[in-house]
């Protein structure tokens, strides 16, 4: 096992918020919305997190194999839309 493997699980075990804060990131990484420093910190992190890792892995799996089946795209109902916005604008915490 690698030292950087091995500091890595240290590091999980002591700050587990570490590998939440990933999954609240993973949209904007996948999507190439996230700024250069804070994609090299994630990209620092996946490198030591074979779990993280995995979870970005899925999830951009799971993109590819909904783009590819799933079904066509139609705009959302102006009322879910506003509906959504407002549980947005109410529960900041969930971003």
């Amino acid at each position: 096992m690698s030292m950087n493997l091995i500091k890595g699980l240290w590091k999980r075990l002591l700050r587990p918020d570490a590998c939440s804060h990933t999954k609240k990131l993973l949209y904007e990484y996948v999507e190439g919305d996230l700024t250069s420093e804070t994609s090299h910190k994630l990209e620092k992190h996946l490198g030591n997190c074979p779990p993280c890792l995995k979870y970005v892995e899925s999830y951009r799996h799971t993109i590819e194999v909904t783009h590819h089946h799933g079904l066509p795209e139609e705009p959302m109902p102006p009322a879910l839309k506003q509906k959504l916005c407002e549980f947005i604008k109410q529960h900041p915490d969930l971003k």
